[in-house]
């Protein structure tokens, strides 16, 4: 039987991790949930609520003018698009996931080599094909206890071949090593697939917009 997880406190954990992963400056508190600096003109700064609100959204959104604003609420998107004034750009959705970590076998296939490095919070795992290109790779970030999985990319030619599933096992095994025993991400519709297959369970819809 999976694991349930609490919207709120899931949705708190990765935006503090997100922000190790990105090198950005910490989340700061806000009545509807966290904002964050982002520090560049096309992302200037990003709005996390994690606890929908129509009328906090609402409130919100109507303040928000500057382009390069974004916002992440976890909710459906037939929820928030309607709240948005015209300035706001709905984005593909996307899934806040949660598993309960347990140390997994992590083995590059034949023909890849996996490695991993870590520095202060931040752990990164890459997989390289036998010419040295890069074929996948990922990031995970660890803050109490919890373990923050980012950037978990497999290129094109190397696809359907399981070397994302290799790359969620190492950093699961490294997180764990760094006492978290829970991991939590931000998933695409791609992406929800594998996440399910191997156990992680969905939180909440996330709706993701910007002020182009």
């Amino acid at each position: 039987m999976n694991k349930t997880f609490d919207v709120a406190p899931t949705a708190a954990a990765w935006t503090k991790g997100w922000t190790l992963t990105r090198d950005k400056a910490s989340p700061v508190s806000q009545p509807y949930g966290y904002k964050i600096d982002l520090g560049v003109p096309e992302r200037l700064e990003r709005h996390v609520m994690v606890d929908y609100d129509a009328d906090v959204l609402r409130a919100l959104t109507d303040s928000l003018h500057t382009p390069g604003t974004w916002l992440k609420v976890c909710a459906h998107p037939e929820q928030v698009a309607p709240l948005l004034h015209e300035s706001w750009q709905v984005q593909a959705p996307e899934y806040l996931m949660a598993v309960a970590l347990d140390n997994a076998a992590a083995v590059a296939p034949d023909g890849y080599q996996l490695s991993m490095s870590t520095s202060d919070a931040v752990s990164d795992a890459e997989l390289r094909d036998a010419d040295g290109e890069l074929a996948a790779r990922g990031r995970v970030a660890h803050s109490d206890g919890v373990a923050t999985f980012d950037q978990i990319i497999t290129e094109p030619a190397h696809q359907r071949k399981g070397l994302g599933r290799v790359i969620m096992a190492t950093l699961a095994n490294a997180s764990i090593a760094h006492k978290a025993n829970v991991g939590v991400l931000v998933a695409t519709e791609q992406g929800r697939a594998l996440y399910q297959a191997i156990g992680w369970t969905l939180v909440s819809p996330v709706t993701a917009a910007v002020i182009a």
